[in-house]
């Protein structure tokens, strides 16, 4: 199959340059190219997503990261690690990426570019046009596999002038934010776009020991992108962004009901370790877009490059049990023996998406994909732990630091082809139909060494498997009226299985995991009596076999992913929009998700339990206001329900973080193209959890930003 779609992705691509230069006396089309997802005609429109988000109201809600939108969209929810978007888990209605080794449930595009893993993700967001965020299975519409939904982000793209734009804010921690912006054409056929981003803090975690670290933060970010339109009427986009990031301590702490003796107070850290992050991530992309006699024909080539070297955490600190090892020496006056968590990872992912798209004025609208995608892992991880020499844990002087090293090289390359066809039927009706299929190969090559004496030698590992899965999607979108419309669609999809890289062979568990299958329903209606008002409803259900579960294994360094055999989610998802006034606007999104692992053999003690990660429910809530002298101001709150996290015992005892809620408001003034505005997010200073990691013992908690106020100025010329 990997010889088959190889010969069948040369093929399109020399039909592509083919009929590209057969059309070269074509007239040039009047407006300049534009490489993000172009906005969708009512045949296409996605029930499944949520109504964009522009770039107004992510300057006025705050929001800065991916992690911000979570909450946006109905059980739409990021679990937020603080390291970029390592380790983050994202959820949709329930489905997810594993923290480490799985495939992603939900994709990330920017301007039309798909983004490597999850891991990877470039989670700063500046200079926005909008965002999208889709829910349920999007493969048979977009290149990359997608069983999840789809965020699909937009950035400013260039118009017909030359603008710019400086902005400078300053707010509560010393938080500075510093941008430029430039945009516009370069001849009548041609634009660039660039864009330069500097943000910083000192952070809300304090560390109260001066030998340790803040947890800090200092990022660059920035974007740089040129398009032509050939007199053959070509268009070519090029470009790349670069991202740079050091971060002092992650902001994560013992909890007060976690068994640590190390917990102060909720925000407080008490370190002695300079525990850092460094993260850099550069992405480049070619775009080709032309009009052929078979249809519209699009070739998006990207590179990702993604680096984190050093990651450091202080495991002595966080984990309980370490915790009060490191205390019961210290009552009996023995040195220190600080564990320690050391990663260094590198990753390079190339894609390749050709589509062929007919003519959207015909009345069956239709289009096929190819995609080949290609990822490269290099990784090194070092524990320090103190161990006893005679394994005899209660013999406090018997300890030393005994090292755990792990090194690993992991492959995937994935071959896919999609296609979708949007016919009318009677009566105004729309059917939507899409079919995928998609090959994978994965490979793992890793090795392990332990510094202690009486601990066994750990054989390499090599691993390989192939994984093969069709996906599929059918939907009928049908008006009662001209204000009410109702869809209802089904999909079947999967995501690949692989191996874990944290387990050592020969034990009870296996490296290797199994691919997650999904069976998707959802049904929607649409009221818009009027443009003052509107109303969209979905319900949906799921079920997942082979449902992929990241678990670290008791007592021990290792990692690997289990695959509980059934799970279950089901939910509602209501958005609404009311503009009682032209300058006011309100509008509310709230998901409910029931979750549940209904069978999981490998651990029978979470059946009947709620699926790790997944909140109960979200709810949005804003009211925007802005009239025609400059004046606006935006009032929002977003509320995530209880989310459990089960421990690293797989007992009936879960870690949960209970509901909160994060309150949101600013007020601006534009003139003459300043700007200036009074911004603060969280406003009633709620503490909670953005994530608790229950691989660790006592389960530590990343702590959520408290409230912070400031004051933006920019200038627009």
């Amino acid at each position: 199959m990997t010889r088959i779609l190889s010969i069948v992705l040369a093929f399109a691509a020399s039909i592509f340059h083919a009929s590209a230069q057969a059309d070269k006396n074509a007239s040039a089309p009047p407006t300049l190219p534009e490489l993000a997802v172009e906005a969708k005609p009512i045949k296409e429109l996605n029930w499944g997503g949520s109504a964009p988000i522009d770039g107004s109201q992510v300057e006025n809600r705050g929001i800065g990261t991916i992690s911000d939108l979570s909450g946006i969209a109905p059980n739409f929810h990021v679990n937020a690690n603080s390291i970029q978007s390592y380790g983050d888990i994202i959820t949709m209605r329930g489905i997810a990426n594993t923290q480490l080794f799985g495939a992603p449930g939900v994709i990330l595009y920017i301007d039309g570019v798909p983004a490597g893993s999850a891991t990877t993700y470039s989670s700063t967001l500046f200079d926005v046009e909008s965002v999208e965020v889709l829910r349920g299975f999007q493969g048979h519409r977009f290149g990359k596999n997608a069983p999840g939904g789809v965020i699909n982000v937009k950035t400013r793209r260039p118009g017909d002038t030359h603008r710019s734009k400086l902005f400078a804010s300053y707010g509560t921690f010393d938080t500075q934010n510093y941008r430029i912006l430039a945009d516009g054409p370069t001849s009548n056929s041609s634009s660039y776009y660039f864009g330069l981003n500097r943000s910083s803090s000192d952070g809300f975690a304090d560390n109260l020991n001066t030998l340790g670290n803040d947890a800090t933060s200092e990022s660059l970010n920035g974007r740089l992108g040129f398009n032509w339109v050939t007199e053959g009427g070509l268009e070519i986009g090029l470009g790349g962004t670069w991202e740079e990031f050091n971060l002092g301590a992650q902001p994560i702490v013992p909890r007060a009901n976690g068994g640590n003796p190390s917990f102060t107070s909720f925000y407080n850290r008490n370190s002695a370790l300079k525990e850092i992050s460094k993260i850099e991530l550069n992405s480049q992309y070619l775009s080709l877009t032309g009009d052929t006699n078979l249809g519209r024909i699009k070739s998006t080539t990207s590179r990702n490059s993604w680096e984190i070297n050093p990651n450091v955490l202080n495991l002595s600190y966080v984990d309980s049990q370490l915790a009060e090892l490191a205390a019961n020496r210290a009552l009996l006056s023995m040195p220190e023996l600080t564990s320690t968590s050391t990663i260094i990872e590198e990753r390079t992912n190339w894609s390749e998406e050709l589509s062929l798209t007919s003519d959207s004025d015909e009345d069956t609208i239709w289009e096929i994909g190819l995609i080949f995608n290609s990822r490269d892992v290099d990784g090194q991880a070092n524990r320090l732990i103190p161990m006893a020499a005679d394994l005899n844990p209660f013999n406090m002087a018997g300890y030393k630091l005994e090292s755990s090293d792990t090194t690993y090289n992991s492959s995937e390359k994935t071959y896919g082809i999609r296609g979708k066809v949007i016919k009318e039927l009677l009566n105004n009706s729309f059917l939507e139909a899409g079919l995928r299929m998609d090959f994978s190969q994965k490979k793992l090559n890793r090795s392990k060494s332990n510094s202690h004496l009486l601990l066994p030698a750990v054989e390499p590992t090599n691993l390989e498997e192939n994984f093969e899965w069709a996906s599929g999607f059918l939907g009928i979108t049908h008006p009662m009226s001209d204000t009410f419309a109702f869809t209802i669609n089904s999909s079947f999809s999967a995501k690949p299985g692989g191996f874990s890289a944290y387990l050592d062979p020969g034990s009870a568990l296996s490296e290797k995991f199994s691919k997650e299958k999904s069976w998707q329903n959802e049904l929607g209606l649409n009221l818009t009596p009027s443009d003052t008002f509107g109303i969209n409803i979905t319900g949906f259900w799921n079920e997942i076999d082979d449902y992929q579960v990241e678990l670290p294994v008791p007592l021990s360094t290792d990692y690997y992913v289990a695959n509980a055999d059934e799970v279950s989610t089901k939910g509602i998802e209501i958005e609404a929009f009311f503009k009682p006034m032209e300058e006011l606007t309100l509008s509310a999104a709230y998901g409910l998700t029931e979750s549940e692992y209904e069978k999981f053999d490998s651990l029978s003690t979470l059946v009947g339990k709620k699926v790790s990660f997944v909140p109960e429910h979200t709810l949005s809530l804003s009211l925007a206001y802005e009239n025609d002298n400059g004046l606006s101001g935006h009032l929002g709150s977003r509320t995530i329900g209880k989310t459990n996290y089960w421990n690293n015992t797989g007992t009936n005892i879960a870690d949960i973080q209970d509901t909160y809620t994060l309150l949101d408001a600013s007020i601006g003034f534009e003139r003459n193209g300043w700007g200036v505005g009074v911004f603060g997010t969280n406003l009633t200073n709620e503490e909670y959890y953005s994530t608790l990691v229950s691989s660790l013992g006592g389960s530590p908690g990343v702590v959520g930003s408290p409230r912070v106020i400031g004051l933006s100025l920019s200038k627009e010329f």
